[in-house]
């Protein structure tokens, strides 16, 4: 009797073993199960909003549930980073992020960079553009009303410490002048000031603006770039690196990114499948045709790849606004060395 008491225990041990083990790695492999939520850090209308939403709606198919989005803007894109940080990191909270996030630690709002899984779709270079009617055709003219009455010329920009103010102020230290700088929460309201001429002038993605400079509501001044680039309907705009050399370090080296963003430590197994279908959706003929209306290229990197873009950029826009003023910790507290 014992012999058989015995026996029994021993197999049902051996089958709850099994068991758990099954149900473990049905919960590993067996991802998603349910939709997914993606807080994107910032408004809609923006290049961040616009990519995030182009991205999820394809990656959909092939992770077989819903992503749903969900505009979170706010505390330099801090809003979105800590609800996502805040909740489980198991794959089903994702952060539609943008270069922004290359900024949390110099403006003190969420995780830094080596907290994080990136994937990085794509980006539009930098522009400084105008109202169709403006008054200012061309930089040199925006650039001598601000020597001539500093602090007159407004210019929006999506968040002050992110990547298009820090742009637009080092315009300002390359030209030699003081603009005025209006923050919103997002390039989406900064465009809708600029074209309500609330301000002069915008600073934002080419991107952003480049519907507006076809349909001929606005005029691009100046690249906040290295490089020059053609707008369709208008032409050539000038890189600023080359027009104000003391442009060219920051310019080079800091450019606008957009995709997603999982915490450090979420599951790998889920990584790779998110990553995978992140992948597939870059990779979409129709993600070329988006790119090109967007005025942007296509980046494609996630893993090892992403992280050392991601933490190399933020090394460099931390102190970038440091030296401007514009950073709210110091990079030297947060161990980050000069580059």
């Amino acid at each position: 009797m014992k012999r058989i008491v015995i026996v029994a225990l021993a197999v049902l041990f051996i089958t709850g073993v099994v068991w758990t083990e099954g149900a473990k790695e049905a919960t590993r492999v067996n991802y998603p199960q349910r939709d997914i939520f993606v807080y994107i850090f910032s408004s809609q209308g923006g290049g961040t909003d616009a990519w995030t939403r182009h991205l999820a709606k394809l990656m959909e198919p092939e992770l077989g549930v819903k992503l749903l989005m969900n505009n979170l803007p706010g505390a330099n894109g801090g809003n979105g980073g800590q609800k996502v940080w805040n909740s489980d990191h198991d794959g089903y909270t994702v952060l539609g992020a943008s270069e922004t996030a290359m900024f949390f630690g110099s403006n003190g709002v969420a995780p830094t960079a080596e907290n994080w899984h990136f994937f990085i779709g794509g980006g539009s270079p930098g522009v400084i553009a105008v109202p169709a009617d403006s008054p200012y055709k061309t930089v040199e003219d925006l650039v001598a009303a601000a020597k001539a009455n500093p602090e007159s010329v407004k210019i929006s920009n999506s968040g002050t410490g992110k990547l298009w103010n820090i742009k637009a102020v080092q315009l300002e230290e390359g030209a030699g002048v003081r603009f005025k700088h209006v923050p919103y929460n997002g390039s989406g309201p900064a465009l809708t000031a600029l074209l309500s001429k609330e301000v002069d002038a915008l600073s934002a993605s080419a991107g952003e603006v480049a519907e507006y400079v076809r349909g001929g509501l606005m005029r691009p001044l100046i690249m906040t770039e290295a490089v020059s680039m053609n707008f369709d309907g208008f032409g050539e705009v000038r890189a600023g690196s080359k027009v104000y050399p003391k442009t060219a370090f920051g310019y080079e080296n800091m450019f606008q990114w957009l995709g997603f963003m999982l915490p450090i430590d979420t599951p790998e197994e889920r990584v790779k499948i998110f990553e995978a279908a992140f992948l597939k959706a870059v990779n979409d003929p129709s993600t070329k045709e988006f790119a090109e209306k967007q005025n942007a290229r296509i980046i494609g990197l996630s893993g090892e790849k992403a992280a050392t873009l991601a933490n190399n950029m933020q090394q460099v826009s931390w102190w970038i606004a440091n030296d401007l003023g514009l950073a709210k910790v110091s990079p030297e507290s947060a161990g980050i060395q000069r580059p």
